[in-house]
């Protein structure tokens, strides 16, 4: 199978504006993410995906190949879909695109070390922080005994309360990892789709295909990634960077 990767990296971040430019340990922080992406070997090739230029200029300078986007889309895989329709008719299309989000500078390529034959992948992990429990940044998701997404919500899923709980099992918390592994055909699908219900109220693009009745296959990873969507965040990154030299 062939693979091209996509960051997707918005200036306008409405949490955090121009996170991508971020200063990490001396460098922006989209540089970060590409050289934790580069480390996987599979690649065809790797974009940076977005529709500002002052991050086109960035990459530019930085030696980063990107790819200049409408400033119209929802989110990471609408903008992820018009790529695809560039590539294609650069005649530079692949079995699979696999989108890192920009804003998770210590992505470990490990994670992609599985399966990647299914047409539309997203990946999971336990939640290791107590703080990411109630966090709305951490999205949280349910999945099915043959891993299937069932749910994704930035509340607490599931329920676990004493008064309504049927055992005294303790709640395992899962959270998203912000990768997604797409067929060009289902990412052309997704975008072709309308904003859904559900994916308007909790802000998770996924919703569209969940409530559409399209299945996510989901993959565990051991490997955590902190996404970066405050300030306190990109300091908390700069700690765990300096800390491992």
């Amino acid at each position: 199978m062939t693979f091209v990767g996509i960051i997707p990296a918005r200036y306008a971040s409405t949490r955090f504006p121009g996170k991508p430019l971020c200063d990490i340990a001396g460098k922006p922080m989209i540089w970060h993410v590409y050289q934790s992406v580069m480390k996987w070997k599979k690649w065809q090739a790797v974009y940076v995906a977005t529709d500002d230029q002052r991050i086109v200029t960035a990459c530019q300078k930085l030696g980063i190949p990107s790819i200049t986007t409408k400033n119209t889309h929802t989110d990471c895989l609408d903008r992820a879909a018009e790529v695809v329709e560039i590539l294609e008719k650069r005649d530079e299309a692949a079995d699979r695109y696999i989108i890192i989000q920009g804003d998770e500078p210590l992505f470990n390529v490990e994670t992609l070390n599985c399966d990647l034959s299914a047409d539309i992948i997203n990946f999971f992990t336990e939640v290791k922080d107590p703080q990411e429990i109630y966090d709305p940044n951490a999205v949280k998701v349910v999945v099915s005994d043959n891993w299937k997404a069932i749910y994704f919500s930035r509340y607490s899923i599931p329920y676990h309360d004493k008064k309504t709980k049927r055992s005294n099992q303790e709640p395992q918390i899962l959270k998203q990892i912000g990768v997604y592994v797409f067929s060009g055909d289902r990412l052309k699908q997704y975008t072709s789709m309308s904003q859904s219900y559900l994916e308007s109220m909790e802000g998770i693009g996924l919703l569209r295909l969940l409530e559409a009745g399209i299945g996510i296959q989901m993959m565990h990873t051991e490997h955590d990634s902190i996404s970066v969507d405050t300030d306190e965040d990109r300091q908390r990154i700069v700690s765990l960077i300096r800390s491992q030299h």
